[in-house]
Parts: structure tokens; C-alpha cells; sequence
């Protein structure tokens, strides 16, 4: 039986609203704020991830408020109860994103 591996981006991100240094941000941490970025306005909920969803969603989004990210977190309604839709609400750019510690970055702003 082999295992099945999933790598998780390494991303360097700048915030756009204070004269900061970039930060790189790892793991699924990482993978998190990539796709909050992505998604923008219109939020990321926890079934936006391929692959089923990360079932400490909300652990993620705290380590990177914690990082000093302004995160918003929305309730929804459904017909099982309600979920939660999170939308970075602070202007960032994705410098580059490693999908490995040794790789090249595969995506790159400028």
C-alpha cells in the first residue's frame, strides 16, 4: 500500500495597506491564504478546497489573523445549520508560492 503525499504551498505574501516586509507563510496555513486571495471579495468557505474540505479551517484563518491578517468571518444558513465564509478583507499581494522548500516559485507578481 503506498501513501498518498499532498504538498502545501510555501507563500510569500505583502501586505498592501502598511510599508511592510513580505512574509512567507507555510503549510496549509499557506494553502489558505493563497485561496483567500484568489477568492477576494466573494469569500472562501471550507468546500471551495479540492480535495474535500481542511477540517481545521478555522485554526488556519486564526494563525494568519494572527500573522495580522484582517480576516471577516460571515455566517450562512443551510438546511443543516449554517457555515462559515471567510473573505481577507486586508490588501495583499502573492509574491511567489513553492510548492516545495527547494523548488523554483511556480507563480510570480510584480
Amino acid at each position: 500500500m503506498t501513501a498518498h503525499l499532498r504538498s502545501y504551498p510555501i507563500v510569500l505574501l505583502q501586505r498592501l495597506d502598511v510599508d511592510a516586509k513580505p512574509f512567507a507563510v507555510r503549510g496549509r496555513d499557506g494553502e489558505t491564504a493563497l485561496r483567500l486571495a484568489e477568492y477576494g471579495e466573494r469569500g472562501l468557505t471550507a468546500y471551495d478546497f479540492k480535495g474535500g474540505p481542511p477540517f481545521r479551517l478555522p485554526a488556519y484563518v486564526c494563525d494568519l489573523r494572527k500573522a495580522g491578517l484582517q480576516i471577516r468571518t460571515e455566517r450562512e444558513k443551510h438546511d443543516c445549520g449554517h457555515h462559515a465564509r471567510y473573505v481577507l478583507e486586508t490588501p495583499v499581494r502573492v509574491l511567489s508560492v513553492r510548492w516545495k522548500p527547494d523548488s523554483e516559485p511556480i507563480q510570480k507578481t510584480e
